[in-house]
Formats: C-alpha cells, sequence, structure tokens
C-alpha cells in the first residue's frame, strides 16, 4: 500500500532536485557569460599551456586538465566562454555526490539542502575562471564518495577505485599528490573499523593502502607519459619541482617560523567558517574516533580530518617557503583546501541525527572545545585583518570583511552556534546548518556577483589585445612586444593576442622605453600608459590608454642559443660563469659571465637577449664588454629584452658579462641554495645592424597600415 506513495516521493525529490541544479546552472551561466579574463598569470598560463603550446612544455603538469580543456579552440574567440561552460558542467556534477554522501548522514529534505547549498559556495567562482579548481572539485566529490559510500564494497575494490580517482585528480592538479598519506592512513583506519583482530584488519588496511598508492602513482605517470610524453614522467612539474629541488634540511627548518604565522592565519579563517564541524571533530577526535568500532559517523570524521589536515598543511608550508616576498607570507590561499568544506557541513549536519545520547552528556569537553575555538575567533577580530585576502585566493573568508555589518553577523552567528554546540550538540549543529550557512552563502553569492561584476567593462588591456589581435596577421602575433608597468595589464593584452610568444616587458620605473629595451627581433610595440616613445618606430594606432606601434624591420641574424639547452659549438665554443641548464634558460653564478664565441666578433653588431634581474641586482646597472666597448643596462625582477649595439676593433671573440651585485637566495631569506645568482639569461643572439636609412615617410607608414589591415 505505501510503495506507490514512496516512490512517488523519491521521485518528486528527484524532479526537484534537477530543478534546482537547473536554475542554480542558469544563474551561474548567465553571471560569468561574457565576463573579461580575471585571474593574472594564471588564466593566461593555463590558456597557452592547453590551447596553444604541446603539453610537454606545460610548467605544470596538469595534463589531463589542459588536455580536456584545449578542446576549446574549437570554439573560436569565444574560447573563454567555452571553457566556463566545462567549469560548470564539472562544477554542478558534484552535487549528486555531495548529495549521495549527505544522504548517508541524514534525512532527504537535508540531504537535498546540503547539495544544493554545495552548489552555492563561494567555491563556484572558479567556473568563471580558466582554471582547474572546479574540476579538481569535481574528483573530490567522486572520491569522498568512494570512500565514505563505498564501505559495503569489498576493500580491494573500495581502495582500486579510490586509487584510480586520485591517479587522476593528480593530472587536473598535481596537489593530489598530498592526499594520498591521508588517504592511505584513512584506509587503514577504514579496515580497523569494519572489525576483526588486528592480525586481520591490519594487513588488509596496509594492503588496501599499497594498492591504492600504487594505482595512483600508475595512473599519475602513465596518463602523464601518454599526454605529454617524457615531460609526463615529472614527480611535481617544472615549477613546483624547482621549488622543492632548492631546499635542504636547514631551509625546511627555517620554514617553521613563517609557517606558524601563516597557520595562525588559516586557523583563525576556518574557525569563523567552520567553527561548529571543527569543533564536532575536536570532540570526536579526543572522545570516540580512535576508541570506538562502528560508530556511523567515525569514518565521516577520520576522513574530514585528514583530508583537510593534509591540504591545509601543504597550503600552509607553501605560503611560509614565499614568506619572503612582499606580503606573500600572510596571504591566506584557501582555494587549495576550500574543496573539503561541504564535507564539513555534512559533519555538523550529521549531528543532528545522532542517536548516541552520550553525545548530550558530559558536556565539559564539549565547553572546553568550544571556549578555545571562541578564543581564537576573539583573537581573529583583531589579527585576521592583517593577513591578506582576496576573492580569488579565498573568497569564503574574503566575503566576511569584520568591518561590515553583515560580516559582523556572520561572524557572531559561529560564535553563537559555537555556544549553543557545548549547551547541547544538536542545537549548535541546527544553528549552523539552518542559519549561519545559509546567510553566510547568501552573502558570499552577492559578494561574489559584485567581484565578478567589476570584470565586465573592457579595460585597456582587453581592448588593445583584441584590436592586435584583429589587426595583426596571425604569423607576426609571437613577435608582439606588450610594454607596461603593470603586469596584469600585460598578461591581459597577452591573453587577447592569443599567441605563446607574445613578449611580456615590465617598465618598472619612470616613463620612457630605453632604446636597449626595443627587441630587435620583433615588429611590434604595445605600449599600455603615457610612455615616451622611442626612436625609430611607427605609430600605427593610438587607443585610449594604450598605443600600438609598428617597430623596425629585424636585422639580418648572425647566431643564436637557447641557454635551456646543450650550446652549439659552432656559435659558442664554451661559456664560464653560468650555473647549470634548466628548463629554459641559466643563472649567472659567479661575478662574470663570458661567452666564448667560435668565430671573431664583426665590428659592428647587435648582441640581444631575454633574461631577469636577481634580487638587488634589479636596482642596479650590468656591463657588458666586447673588445674594447662597453655598454650598460638595467633589467628588472620581471622577463625583460635586452638590445645592444657595439662598435669594435674587430678583433673580440668574447663577449662578458659584469653581474654588479652576486647574491645567493640564502641571503634573501630562502634557505638551501648559496648560489651567488645575478641573472637570468633563456637565449642569447647576434644579428648584424641595417645601414643608416632615412626615417619612412607617411606614405610608407600608410602602405603598411593597408598591408596589416
Amino acid at each position: 500500500m505505501n510503495a506507490l506513495p514512496t516512490a512517488h516521493r523519491r521521485l518528486a525529490w528527484h524532479a526537484t532536485f534537477a530543478l534546482v541544479l537547473a536554475c542554480i546552472a542558469a544563474y551561474l551561466y548567465q553571471r560569468n557569460l561574457g565576463l573579461q579574463p580575471t585571474v593574472f598569470a594564471d588564466e593566461w598560463f593555463y590558456s597557452k599551456m592547453a590551447r596553444l603550446m604541446p603539453l610537454a612544455e606545460a610548467i605544470v603538469p596538469s595534463y589531463l586538465y589542459l588536455w580536456m580543456f584545449g578542446f576549446s579552440s574549437a570554439c573560436g574567440d569565444g574560447f573563454l566562454d567555452c571553457v566556463r561552460v566545462g567549469n560548470l558542467a564539472f562544477y554542478l556534477a558534484a552535487a549528486p555526490f555531495v548529495h549521495a554522501i549527505a544522504r548517508r548522514y541524514t534525512n532527504a529534505s537535508v540531504a537535498l539542502l546540503l547539495a544544493v547549498m554545495s552548489m552555492l559556495t563561494p567555491l563556484n567562482i572558479y567556473t568563471a575562471y580558466f582554471m582547474p579548481e572546479a574540476t579538481y572539485y569535481f574528483g573530490f566529490c567522486v572520491l569522498s564518495w568512494i570512500a565514505l559510500c563505498g564501505q559495503a564494497w569489498r576493500p580491494a575494490l573500495q581502495a582500486l577505485a579510490a586509487g584510480a580517482v586520485l591517479g587522476i585528480m593528480s593530472q587536473v592538479k598535481v596537489h593530489a599528490l598530498f592526499l594520498l598519506p591521508a588517504l592511505c592512513i584513512y584506509l587503514v583506519y577504514a579496515s580497523w573499523h569494519r572489525g576483526d583482530a588486528w592480525q586481520a584488519w591490519l594487513p588488509r588496511g596496509l594492503g588496501n593502502a599499497a594498492l591504492a598508492s600504487i594505482l595512483t602513482l600508475c595512473l599519475k605517470f602513465g596518463l602523464g607519459w601518454l599526454l605529454a610524453g617524457d615531460a609526463g614522467l615529472s614527480l611535481l612539474g617544472p615549477f613546483y619541482q624547482g621549488a622543492v629541488n632548492s631546499g635542504s634540511v636547514e631551509a625546511r627548518l627555517a620554514l617553521l617560523a613563517p609557517a606558524f604565522i601563516s597557520a595562525r592565519g588559516h586557523l583563525m579563517a576556518l574557525t569563523i567558517l567552520l567553527g561548529v564541524p571543527l569543533a564536532i571533530l575536536l570532540h570526536s577526535l579526543f572522545r570516540r574516533m580512535l576508541r570506538e568500532r562502528g560508530a556511523d559517523a567515525n569514518p565521516l570524521h577520520v576522513y574530514a580530518l585528514l583530508m583537510l589536515g593534509a591540504a591545509a598543511g601543504v597550503t600552509v608550508m607553501y605560503t611560509a617557503s614565499l614568506a619572503g616576498h612582499d606580503r606573500e607570507g600572510v596571504r591566506l590561499h584557501l582555494r587549495y583546501y576550500s574543496f573539503v568544506f561541504p564535507l564539513l557541513w555534512i559533519v555538523a549536519a550529521a549531528a543532528m541525527f545522532e542517536r548516541r545520547p552520550a553525545l548530550e552528556t558530559k558536556p565539559v569537553l564539549r565547553w572546553i572545545i568550544a571556549a578555545l575555538l571562541l578564543a581564537v575567533m576573539a583573537f581573529a577580530w583583531i589579527k585576521l585583518p592583517t593577513y591578506w585576502t582576496n576573492h580569488v585566493d579565498g573568497p569564503d573568508i574574503h566575503v566576511v570583511d569584520l568591518g561590515w555589518r553583515y560580516g559582523i553577523t556572520v561572524f557572531l552567528l559561529q560564535a553563537a552556534a559555537l555556544a549553543a554546540w557545548a549547551a547541547r550538540a544538536r542545537y549548535g549543529a541546527v544553528l549552523f546548518v539552518v542559519l549561519f550557512l545559509p546567510l553566510l552563502l547568501l552573502v558570499s553569492q552577492v559578494r561574489v556577483g559584485e567581484a565578478l561584476a567589476r570584470h565586465i567593462p573592457l579595460q585597456a588591456g582587453d581592448t588593445a589585445g583584441r584590436l592586435v589581435h584583429a589587426t595583426v596577421p596571425p604569423a607576426d602575433r609571437a613577435k608582439v612586444v606588450v610594454v607596461g608597468n603593470d603586469m596584469t595589464q600585460i598578461m591581459r593584452v597577452q591573453f587577447h593576442i592569443d599567441d605563446p610568444d607574445s613578449m611580456p616587458m615590465q617598465i618598472e620605473t619612470g616613463t620612457e622605453i630605453p632604446a636597449y629595451q626595443v627587441p630587435v627581433d620583433h615588429k611590434w610595440m604595445v605600449v599600455l600608459g603615457d610612455f615616451a616613445l622611442p626612436e625609430n618606430v611607427e605609430l600605427f594606432h593610438a587607443g585610449n590608454g594604450f598605443k600600438l606601434l609598428r617597430l623596425p624591420e629585424p636585422p639580418p641574424l648572425i647566431g643564436r642559443a637557447e641557454l635551456g639547452a646543450p650550446l652549439d659549438p659552432a656559435f659558442i665554443k664554451s661559456v664560464e660563469g653560468l650555473s647549470g641548464i634548466e628548463q629554459t634558460g641559466r643563472w649567472s653564478d659567479s661575478k662574470q659571465v663570458v661567452f666564448h664565441l667560435a668565430q671573431p666578433l664583426p665590428r659592428r653588431f647587435i648582441l640581444s637577449f631575454n633574461g631577469r634581474a636577481f634580487g638587488d641586482n634589479a636596482n642596479v646597472p650590468f656591463t657588458v664588454r666586447a673588445g674594447n666597448t662597453s655598454r650598460e643596462f638595467r633589467i628588472g625582477w620581471h622577463m625583460q629584452p635586452i638590445s645592444l649595439t657595439f662598435d669594435t676593433d674587430g678583433g673580440a671573440d668574447s663577449i662578458t658579462f659584469e653581474v654588479p651585485r652576486p647574491m645567493s637566495p640564502a641571503e634573501m631569506g630562502t634557505p638551501g641554495d648559496e648560489r651567488k645568482l645575478g641573472i637570468w639569461i633563456t637565449d642569447i643572439a647576434l644579428a648584424t645592424p641595417h645601414a643608416p636609412a632615412a626615417l619612412s615617410g607617411n606614405g610608407a607608414v600608410d602602405a603598411r597600415k593597408q598591408a596589416v589591415q
């Protein structure tokens, strides 16, 4: 008699869920549509790695993500909106897995509420960006579903499934590898939780952890090799591997102080956002998590605690490694672990349905935990504003502005929920899930919407980049150099130019472009801002806040060497004063760098190279000598082209760079690298200058414009 009504109710729940999902999808789609690119350098780097470069040349090993979203090139100039649709599809596809996990620990209505709220979390801001966060979040939700809803599976099957998903996730973001130890510990715990004597559960748990680890690494390296060849066999990729290789034991110990500062900030943020779930996890840890088998919520608590701890711990250490750079040490990168937050909401919701009356007895421990977390919140009221937050790194905490009435309301409501939990656990959980979370998410969506709306109007970089893309022939886009004093705007131009070889050039001070910074091997220059134009260039277009210039034709090339590869002895016999070969270039590691050439230098030649200075060398001039002639130049911390013209006696066969202030990373607060660095050089070239000629007249300018158009 009750089967039909039950089936109808189930169908109604599914229909309601699908309808809500469709409405949220429509809202997020229209919110994201037509936005300009926002996050630099990330969006430009992911765009060119996915669409414009061989996967083997990617600096981060997100090969599966790059391969999938490389297909957005099929959308033509609308590729960014196609990326956003892909992000949205992965993000919304995570909701059924959140619902399934929540349904295991709560009832149908609360599970639906949590699934809906998971779609409205500030994490959905990443659906607007050319970044892998939404895809990674989907992978984590699938992994969590396997770990928590697959407890009735055969243990080996569950371990293999979890390892497979984690291996695939590592090809979306390499950060997934840092979850592997947490997953292994959980699988051992899950084996213990199933029962049996230690002679049975321990070997079974260790075997499952080994299965998951082996499959994770096999998929990580196997997929990497299939997609990117030998480059895919790197564990962390060039960008992250370099940071790992540069550290010693002393370097790791030196990170403890900045790590404490970073951890303090993350703890304050987490307490404001997730005070009640954290209290529940701490209470469970001390009371029963490691003592009682069979308690239904224990695996959820252990898994959530392990995953949050692993992801947040790596975040803290990574931030600490950047502590010597401006305000990086107090920057809160919540996006590296905010994918765990919906799982912590489920922890709180599960407490609403806790059947153990013991949870409500002996409240002393709950009061102690609540008092400690409330003390952290009080400390956060004073100290959290001294940390650096923004909508990209941590929209969750950035929207809780403690100088804004709604931010204060969120803060006080979390404090009230903690006090209610200490008095009676169910009351605190209800207050957190039913009042705190909806208010937080409402405030978040308003603030996130306002932040994204600021990226609807075109900026100067958008207009300039679109003009270049529409005007300059595709074959010449690699010969465009973009000049300005704001690297964000420079990369914005590059994003729209849509060529991986377009060159950024940041002029960090002043309003002049030195003649030696005009690259002789490029044809076009975009100038952002009010800079005095260099000589011998033609003004092609003047726009609002930018100018497009046509540069002189490149001179005949004598020879060129890429320093990220072995030198050609037919051009450069040998070199002194350079450190070992890295992926794209080499650092100087002494007072002088000497290039010994295979042939004598011509009497008149142009030396050109691309590089950047290290440390204080960015503030002082370098000297280059060839024979009896010397030239000075300045170069900043960002990559810049340098072109120097020499007139010699014709007898020189070497070029010498004088490094003004060689200094080691250890001297700048990054222990472990004692090399005396000065300048990074990616390539070096020699060319023969054009014979002097009169500047082109207006007729030549007009003819060139017509040829381009």
